[in-house]
């Protein structure tokens, strides 16, 4: 598994699972699952950077937090949702997503002046951007299948050309993906399955069988 289906599960727990159904066992696996896979990569508050100070104002009072009162506030989860991994990572590991952000932009602006290109490259404002877009689009592109009570052709049809669209956009995330997967792995790493299950207690279950389990219980 890699970073990229590390990403696809926070943008499934996020948009169906972590409010109303948090305790719930399809939502409770999923998180565990999350958990493990922010272990095997590195993505925890376990490598936190003690040198880095950063001060957090805190919205609505005048007061300000140190980083290590902040982080305390947070789920590892959250530390890779607000971003905070990246300022705990050399900056120069993410050189390939610099290069290529820096190409992009000298072919789309090639009249701003070279000083404007070679200041550091702000991965965390790329990277909020881009998750809470991916998120967005998740949410508005996730399937809408199966029949609803009853049979309306109308509806059903209405709905199917709903689909063709979401279609289309799920078709069209890739790059955006591949963006999110290099920042939060810039190694791109691929590690099996058996390793996670035997060195991370990853729980490799069948989630189709437990949601469908869940909905008999509960509907």
């Amino acid at each position: 598994m890699t970073a990229k289906d590390l990403l696809q599960k926070i943008l499934d727990y996020r948009y169906l699972w972590a409010s109303s159904y948090a305790s719930d066992k399809p939502a409770t696996i999923r998180l565990a699952q999350i958990n493990t896979l922010l272990e095997a990569f590195g993505l925890t508050k376990k490598h936190v950077n003690p040198l880095m100070q950063v001060k957090y104002s805190i919205l609505g009072k005048k007061q300000e937090l140190e980083r290590s009162h902040y982080l305390n506030g947070l789920t590892n989860l959250e530390y890779v949702l607000k971003g905070e991994f990246l300022r705990d990572r050399p900056y120069e590991e993410n050189q390939e997503l610099i290069t290529q952000a820096l190409i992009t932009m000298r072919e789309i602006y090639p009249h701003v002046p070279e000083e404007h290109m070679v200041r550091p490259v702000n991965i965390g404002w790329m990277y909020n951007w881009l998750l809470n877009f991916r998120q967005q689009v998740y949410e508005v592109a996730y399937p809408n299948r199966g029949m609803d009570e009853g049979f309306s052709v109308g509806l059903l049809y209405g709905k199917e050309l709903g689909n063709k669209l979401k279609d289309l956009i799920r078709d069209n995330t890739e790059c955006i993906d591949n963006v999110l997967w290099l920042i939060l792995d810039p190694l791109k790493r691929d590690i099996e399955i058996e390793k996670l299950i035997q060195q991370y207690g990853y729980q490799d279950v069948n989630l189709d069988s437990i949601d469908l389990e869940w909905r008999i219980e509960n509907y």
